[in-house]
């Protein structure tokens, strides 16, 4: 985060104070020294949000097919070396499924909209975080939601942590996109404080995905899966 001056206008009065503002890093990634892909993002767990890129893209479908990842956020550049893996094991896979009371759902999300630090300050981040029965297990932030999406999936696949018993907390709307991810990464409910899209609705309803928005004090719509939410 970047400290600055500014002005601020509050009930006509006139202040002079300080205020924060989040990174923005344009990265490049060269992928096997032939395709280059362009990441605006936060500039901060790079590893993870590569990682979870490639999975939710199909690039790989384990860790093991990443040979290396190398970047220097001085020069905004990164490089990664791919080789599928011959293995017809894929020990990222898990069984699973989650059911949550409304009510520890909701506390969650009251948990969740005050865990990142960067919003507090900047207001200008994304969350995605993961929760199971006990509670919320990791979360990222990213100026960007698809990046803090990955970098959550690409924790996920590089601790051989599966998400198919979690259930997925997110502060932005619910796109296509996003539920492609959520589709990829096997997560079998997600839960944000903001709407789905007609599509991104009806991917998760042909794909059986719990999904509930607009998750904010004691209230959420719950718009597919209402036995998941008890």
């Amino acid at each position: 985060m970047k400290k600055i001056n500014i002005i601020r206008i509050k009930n006509s009065e006139r202040k002079q104070t300080e205020d924060h503002l989040t990174n923005e890093v344009t990265l490049k990634v060269s992928i096997n020294s032939e395709e280059t892909l362009i990441f605006p993002c936060s500039g901060d767990y790079v590893n993870e949000m590569i990682t979870g890129y490639l999975y939710t893209k199909g690039y790989i479908s384990t860790i093991g097919d990443i040979r290396s990842l190398d970047y220097l956020m001085e020069e905004r550049k990164a490089s990664v070396s791919l080789e599928k893996s011959k293995s017809l094991i894929n020990g990222f896979a898990g069984n699973g499924g989650i059911q949550l009371p409304t009510s520890q759902v909701l506390e969650f999300m009251d948990t969740f909209s005050n865990l990142s630090e960067q919003f507090k300050m900047t207001g200008a981040v994304h969350t995605a975080a993961m929760a199971n029965q006990s509670g919320i297990q990791k979360h990222f932030d990213d100026i960007g939601r698809h990046n803090a999406i990955d970098k959550l999936i690409g924790y996920g696949v590089t601790n051989n942590e599966p998400f198919s018993d979690k259930c997925l907390l997110l502060t932005c709307r619910m796109s296509q996109s996003i539920i492609s991810k959520v589709i990829t990464a096997g997560f079998p409910m997600v839960v944000s404080t903001s709407p789905p899209s007609d599509q991104a609705l009806e991917m998760a309803r042909e794909n059986n995905i719990a999904m509930a928005g607009f998750a904010r004090g004691n209230r959420m719509n719950i718009y597919n899966g209402g036995e998941s939410f008890l």
